[in-house]
């Protein structure tokens, strides 16, 4: 199995971190929900768990060929589809072909979108979409994603890679790694299994950090919210006026990847919106944020 030292368990968790923040994203633009993605776990495995939705996405990183094996069980996979294609998210036991094309789609939007972070990074990166080519035998490398959608579900995606391909990718990325032949035991290399692991601030060096200060993040500004009723909804007129759940005197929220990151107040600058920041966390705090 791997032997991890504490930097190079950043390092990778680094790795996955860009893809949980990409992942998340552009789940929530497909599916114009509200969701939430977290790296929850890292393991060796000599098995592969093929799901009812079981895919391959190719990436080539620094002229390194880099498999993505995605593997989902039918009741998460026929949720993103159904909410996909504006349903209320309900689950299916078995997937049909309307629902494979949705995934193949929502998750070749996703790793473009990933190989496009990473190419902003500074690395030669070409991704070259769906494909149904089964895993060889190997040793591989499991990744577990947790997704939340808020009423809906909470379940968890599997990703698997080639720990050879894998090994070459960190090494192009300047990832020092080095493997033994006990490939059979599949203890978590690290796992993030609650909140308190999640809020001890770790120590993480500048040429880690440096890899995320480049990625584009999507910031918003929440005002407030309000449950309504369909029929109001649709009763809904120029001139009407909804009455938020938010006190005026109350400072907005600022949310980068779902998480509140700062506070603060509405001003007006050279005829635009804007927000005075009246409290922001520590940077730890921060960037802890951005890994879910």
């Amino acid at each position: 199995m791997f032997d991890l030292n504490k930097d190079i368990k950043s390092n990778i968790e680094i790795f996955f971190t860009q893809e949980t923040i990409v992942l998340e994203e552009t789940i929530k633009k497909a599916l114009n929900i509200d969701c939430f993605v977290k790296f929850t776990k890292a393991q060796i495995t000599n098995k592969i768990e093929e799901g009812d939705f079981f895919g391959k996405y190719n990436l080539n990183i620094n002229g390194v060929n880099l498999g993505l094996y995605v593997s989902m069980n039918a009741k998460l996979a026929s949720i993103i589809s159904d909410l996909m294609l504006m349903g209320p998210g309900q689950a299916k036991d078995i997937l049909d072909p309307d629902d494979i094309d949705s995934l193949k789609e929502l998750f070749s939007q996703i790793f473009g979108a990933y190989a496009q972070v990473i190419r902003e990074n500074g690395y030669k990166v070409s991704f070259d979409g769906f494909s149904s080519e089964k895993p060889q035998d190997g040793s591989f490398f499991e990744s577990e994603f947790e997704i939340i959608i808020k009423n809906i579900t909470e379940s968890s995606l599997y990703q698997y890679i080639n720990i050879d391909e894998f090994k070459k990718v960190l090494d192009s990325l300047k990832i020092e790694i080095s493997q033994s032949q006990d490939t059979k035991n599949t203890a978590p290399i690290f796992e993030i299994a609650d909140e308190s692991k999640h809020n001890q601030v770790q120590e993480t060096s500048k040429d880690n950090l440096n890899l995320l200060m480049d990625i584009e993040l999507n910031a918003r500004v929440r005002i407030g919210s309000k449950q309504m009723l369909l029929k109001d909804i649709v009763k809904l007129s120029e001139g009407t006026i909804i009455d938020l759940d938010k006190n005026v005197d109350e400072p907005m929220e600022i949310l980068v990847n779902g998480k509140t990151i700062a506070k603060g107040i509405v001003v007006v600058v050279g005829g635009n919106f804007g927000i005075k920041i009246t409290h922001v966390g520590t940077k730890e705090d921060r960037i802890k944020s951005l890994g879910g």
